[in-house]
């Protein structure tokens, strides 16, 4: 079964199983109502009748009216957890299909790599190669894998993550438990997390504090000990009234107010601890053997207690922290007890043992949900393969390279070779040929094979590249900068990068460069930035309508040539002109400009 068909049916079972749940609640909320009004009944009948059996069946019709709520309650949450299920499966549906705008959408990174690459190569927004990632739900999640995209790890991390994404591809059921999960944490913004992660590494104010520590723990003893010494007779005097006002003095002074502020720094994201356990118990039974995915499982350990266990530890906490809101009893437990102070004690207690944890768990999460979406994209995809990254390669060379986000059936695909340093990819071509596509299905495969995803391609082979972009360059009126100066800074900025160097070859995409002024120029402009970029080693592909470009002397023994073209063909309403998207070896022999005047109504005939 496809990738299609396990979607469909899945998607429609678990459709099946929130609509039954859905009617099972709206059964056990008349079962209720009506539970509720016999109670009633029955409670009214017995205060008439004084009636002891009456009394007793009030009192089950109560405890059937509760019975009732909790099984509605359970069964409310069953149908929300199979709908987020039957979201997760819909969500592949539309993946395949490409429905880009019903599809989530993941902004960039900050940065000008990602600004690149979100213009010129649609890797972020609408549409976007990102869109056909699994679903990524959480803050950690979205910017791990935006990351990876437009700043990949070092080369021998690599392949440890596509072991990871291989063992997951197939585990459909713990993938969509995941995303099942990671959907309802949607509300858990990037700010919350990194507030509660600073939170547990700060600090503690009470264990600094011994002296109020040994305080709060007698002095209720004390208290409570006087007042039944008073009601036992044993003391005459109302003695248990000085350590009451001690208290006092703790619960409204300085003291109080702090614990009450470590109180609000800790819990304000409540967020994290409702949504966040569920979630970090599912990544911990991550399945799968590999390398990378035993790591991220014993991180998810990191002081031999599972993450999930230790967060559900502090909601408890948290649960006893918000006594503080019921005024009138809060002030009694809390002038008997110091409530408030024993709880801020159990709470840095949970901080001094998890504190330096919480961060790695997090972060654990985020990376195993952001393997899990590229494990997705193996899934959907299964004849795509992952690339060979080895820095001691020269080129690019791909088998049956196509654009990712075509859909198979309409995708065509061409063997490329871009590399060695010293040499250039020059493709010429009518207007509307593949030209640009080309360059993109480069530049989104180099970044999906340095994420570690698979790529849209038979084979693929690279060194560890930086890929620069110059495909779609915009003027700008607010700052005074027409096209052609746009895209001569564009170039500056590659031509820097290039003679920067770094650890990762410089990968350049061009396309139709330096279109924004005259054709004698654009040409001796263009050859010069190519000839700047050939001297610094660097490897790309340059797109251009202009076939006298290839024939300059500095070019000619560089240039590897290759073209795409189109078919015309005369018909009683004009021509009619088709491409089929196949590179070819060599210069491009036609053009189409007048053609496809005519065909719009605008030939001079």
């Amino acid at each position: 079964m496809d990738a299609f068909d396990t979607y469909t049916a899945r998607q429609r079972h678990f459709a099946a199983a929130a609509a039954a749940h859905a009617r099972r609640a709206e059964h056990l909320s008349r079962a209720r109502v009506a539970a509720f009004g016999v109670a009633f009944v029955i409670g009214v009948l017995a205060a008439e009748r004084g009636s002891d059996a009456l009394w007793v069946g009030a009192a089950a019709a109560v405890a059937g009216f509760v019975v009732l709520i909790a099984l509605h309650r359970r069964e409310r949450r069953a149908g929300e957890w199979q709908q987020r299920l039957a979201r997760a499966n819909e969500l592949g549906l539309m993946r395949l299909e490409r429905r880009w705008r019903e599809l989530p959408v993941l902004l960039p990174p900050t940065g000008p790599a990602a600004e690149r690459a979100a213009e010129d190569l649609d890797v972020f927004g609408v549409p976007a190669l990102t869109q056909l990632l699994g679903p990524l739900a959480t803050p950690g999640a979205r910017a791990r894998v935006g990351g990876w995209l437009v700043e990949p790890d070092p080369p021998a991390a690599i392949p440890e993550r596509q072991e990871a994404v291989r063992a997951l591809a197939a585990e459909n059921d713990w993938r969509d438990e995941l995303a099942a999960h990671a959907l309802g944490a949607t509300d858990v913004s990037a700010d919350e997390i990194e507030s509660f992660a600073e939170w547990a590494g700060s600090e503690s104010w009470l264990a600094s504090r011994p002296l109020l520590r040994w305080v709060a723990r007698l002095l209720p003893l004390a208290t409570i000990g006087l007042i039944v010494a008073q009601l036992t007779g044993a003391v005459g005097a109302m003695w248990w009234i000085l350590p009451l006002m001690v208290a006092a003095v703790l619960t409204f002074g300085a003291a109080g107010r702090r614990a009450h502020a470590v109180f609000e720094r800790a819990f304000a994201r409540q967020g994290v601890l409702a949504q966040y356990p569920a979630l970090l118990a599912h990544a911990a039974r991550v399945p799968g053997d590999a390398a990378r995915l035993r790591v991220l499982r014993a991180q998810l350990h990191g002081n031999g207690v599972a993450a999930h266990d230790e967060l559900r530890r502090l909601e408890r906490l948290m649960r006893l922290s918000e006594l503080r809101y019921n005024g009138n009893l809060h002030g009694i437990v809390q002038l008997l007890t110091l409530w408030d102070f024993h709880v801020l004690d159990r709470l840095e207690a949970w901080q001094a043992r998890n504190g330096t944890h919480v961060r790695a768990w997090l972060d654990a999460a985020a990376e195993i949900e952001g393997i899990a979406s590229l494990a997705t994209l193996a899934h959907d995809q299964p004849a795509w393969t992952f690339a060979v990254i080895d820095a001691s390669l020269d080129r690019l060379q791909a088998r049956a390279l196509g654009h990712p986000m075509l859909r198979d059936g309409i995708r065509i695909c061409n063997d490329v070779e871009v590399g060695p340093p010293g040499t250039l990819l020059l493709v010429t071509g009518s207007n509307m040929s593949g030209k640009s596509t080309l360059l993109r299905a480069i530049g989104t495969n180099v970044m999906l094979a340095q994420a570690g995803a698979p790529v849209c391609a038979a084979a693929l082979s690279l060194p560890p590249l930086e890929p620069w972009s110059s495909v779609r360059i915009h003027d700008s009126l607010t700052e005074g900068v027409s096209l052609f100066l746009a895209e001569l800074q564009r170039m500056r900025d590659i031509v820097d990068a290039a003679r920067a160097g770094g650890e990762r070859r410089l990968l350049y995409l061009l396309d139709e460069m330096l279109h924004g002024t005259n054709t004698a120029e654009r040409r001796v402009a263009a050859r010069t930035v190519i000839e700047h970029l050939l001297r610094q080693g660097a490897i790309g592909v340059v797109t251009t309508h202009d076939l006298e470009l290839a024939s300059e002397p500095a070019l000619q023994w560089r240039a590897s040539l290759v073209h795409f073209t189109e078919h015309v063909e005369r018909g009683p309403h004009g021509p009619e002109m088709s491409f089929d998207y196949i590179l070819r070896p060599g210069l491009a022999t036609s053009t189409n400009a007048l053609t496809l005047l005519e065909i719009v109504g605008l030939s001079s005939a």
